[in-house]
């Protein structure tokens, strides 16, 4: 990931489609963001405008039945959601590892259920709600 993006505020959902399609920007092939947040924080709404910024122009939705959606966008995109399932025995046996190539970008929704499997070099990207039309989205190293 290339430096200069910290984060920022959103009110809205169309803020923070366009604060994703900024931070597109600083995104490089082989990148693994873990998503950090409570329901409801913007995380796919965030992932949605980095689709954008990525020109991806179809629909983006949380994988989180599926668990994975691969979209080939400018590079290509692994979606992964960890809400449903957090057994990381089985997020091995789905091949996990092989999603976390540097062929690919990876962004990963509550991450945290599958810490130990993240690689060391994970960027770590938090959702917090300030009020109820206010999210905070804040990179992080941990």
């Amino acid at each position: 990931m290339k430096s200069g993006w910290t984060g920022g505020m959103t009110n809205s959902t169309e803020t923070t489609v366009k604060l994703g399609e900024d931070f597109a920007k600083f995104i490089e092939v082989g990148d693994v963001f873990a998503f950090i947040g409570e329901l409801a924080s913007g995380k796919t709404t965030f992932i949605k405008g980095i689709l954008k910024g990525l020109d991806f122009e179809k629909s983006v939705t949380s994988p989180t039945f599926t668990l994975v959606n691969e979209y080939d966008a400018k590079y290509p995109v692994i979606h992964i959601d960890c809400y449903r399932e957090e057994d990381l025995e089985r997020w091995l046996k789905l091949g996990i590892n092989d999603y976390l190539s540097d062929d690919n970008i990876v962004f990963i929704e509550w991450a945290d259920k599958m810490k130990p499997l993240l690689p060391e070099n994970t960027f770590h990207i938090n959702f917090s709600h300030k009020s109820s039309n206010s999210r905070e989205i804040i990179l992080s190293n941990s």
